[in-house]
């Protein structure tokens, strides 16, 4: 339809689709490649399963990350299941149809375990005409988000079923030609990993250079100490957990704790006091009277980012006796007690804005006895092997978490120099670290570029 604004207009009632005055004023989809509509080459996936039939088996239900697609939400056994699953298989799309427009769009990709979705997501797989990652990086794209949006109803909670998506005009190259698009794509993706693993590289490398002021823990040491044995016996009396692989990887802690060249003390023994966030679901909107809440996804490489917020009424996070009870405060501590990924469970940032802020459940806040220990000077420590490793030999994993519980993480021990000390390392890896972050930069950038080469090369 001509775009052009008309005082008056009519159309006859059998061509309207959906009572939404929006569709009248569609923005239409320019581009070098061939036109046309999505259903003509997508199959819409509605088998269900109803996952209690085989009680014995554990499923692995995944869920739509808005930043990355699909991931690991949780395992369920079957027999505590009532509704009945989408299949979701390699290469399929699933996205959720009242918040497609936020990029809640998932593919899944082989490495994923689980093959079940929530029946509320829209599932489909594409025909041979149509590569599943071109689709879904195109899906993904805000040019896209504007058919989207363009497409559903409703205001706030937006609903795209997929007759609407089918029926949405897009870009179709020949199938040579999206492998082409695709492989610029990641040819610039690939610069993106490879300044990350410089960033990473810079990273340890620094942090292995501040540890070695307080410990004479070597790289080696892990791969030493490692007991491959099959038999391994331990005395009853030192058995502080009943769990096989942490009783093997208990004697890594001696290797630890014998290398600290300065007193050491538990977390525990420096903490003034420590408190679990806040299990209260938050919005993505600010309205008046909330403040913003920190989750395990804002603690990010030692740090904070403060991108991509969350919103919680104030009064959650006060009570009447304690005015400030889960209001953070400069200095708090913030440690991510549970995560998909072993390697981020224990992930750590100090809080330093003057802003009121609360925090989620999945954190655990610390302040810390700041006449014994600074609480920048815990952060780094707990980017290091020194306290990574006691992460790694504490940790348990149930329900497709990684978890540390508040008594384990009180039990991590770190060596405590004088004040003066902790403030020099701290200056030095404040002044240092930027190294890595050029590389990250660097990373970010190229990640954006390939995402908007994308994106003008199909729409244009």
């Amino acid at each position: 339809m001509d775009n052009n604004a008309v005082l008056l207009s009519t159309i006859p009632f059998s061509n309207i689709q959906q009572w939404d005055v929006k569709q009248f004023f569609s923005i239409k989809t320019n581009s070098k490649y061939r036109i046309e509509k999505l259903g003509k080459h997508l199959i819409h996936q509605t088998t269900k399963v109803q996952l209690s039939d085989s009680p014995n088996d554990t499923f692995i239900i995944l869920g739509v990350s808005n930043k990355i697609g699909m991931f690991d939400a949780s395992a369920e056994k079957g027999n505590r299941i009532k509704q009945k699953y989408h299949i979701v298989k390699n290469d399929w799309i699933a996205y959720n149809p009242y918040r497609i427009n936020v990029g809640s769009i998932g593919i899944k990709t082989p490495e994923l375990k689980g093959e079940y979705i929530s029946p509320a997501y829209v599932v489909f797989s594409c025909k041979d005409t149509l590569i599943p990652e071109y689709l879904w990086l195109m899906m993904k794209s805000n040019f896209f988000n504007t058919l989207i949006n363009d497409s559903t109803t409703g205001s706030v909670r937006q609903t795209l079923h997929f007759e609407k998506l089918a029926n949405i005009d897009a870009p179709i190259p020949s199938v040579d030609e999206q492998r082409n698009i695709l492989k610029s794509y990641h040819d610039i993706l690939n610069e993106a990993e490879k300044n990350i693993q410089y960033g990473n590289d810079f990273s340890a490398n620094l942090l292995y250079d501040i540890q070695s002021k307080v410990s004479d823990l070597k790289q080696e040491t892990f791969k030493k100490s490692k007991n491959n044995t099959i038999m391994h016996v331990t005395p009853f009396t030192s058995t502080t957990r009943w769990e096989v692989e942490y009783i093997l990887k208990e004697g890594r802690l001696e290797n630890i704790f014998s290398s600290f060249k300065f007193d050491n003390y538990c977390i525990g023994d420096l903490q003034k006091e420590s408190l679990f966030g806040l299990s209260v679901k938050a919005s993505t909107e600010m309205k008046k009277g909330m403040i913003p809440v920190l989750r395990m996804s804002n603690v990010v490489n030692g740090e904070i980012d403060f991108s991509e917020l969350k919103y919680l009424p104030k009064q959650c996070a006060v009570t009447e006796r304690e005015p400030n009870k889960w209001i953070l405060q400069p200095g708090d501590f913030l440690v991510t007690r549970t995560n998909g990924s072993k390697d981020l469970v224990g992930k750590a940032a100090v809080f330093s804005s003057e802003d009121i802020y609360t925090y989620a459940s999945y954190l655990i806040r610390y302040r810390f006895d700041t006449t014994k220990v600074l609480p920048e000077y815990v952060n780094i420590l707990f980017m290091t092997p020194l306290v990574r490793e006691q992460i790694a030999v504490m940790r348990r994993q149930g329900g497709g978490q990684y978890n540390l519980n508040s008594d384990e993480i009180g039990a991590i021990r770190i060596p405590v120099p004088s004040i003066p000390i902790q403030q020099e390392m701290i200056s030095k890896y404040n002044n240092t670290k930027n190294g890595a972050n050029i590389y990250y930069e660097k990373a970010k950038k190229f990640k954006k570029d390939a995402a908007e080469n994308f994106e003008s090369e199909i729409f244009s």
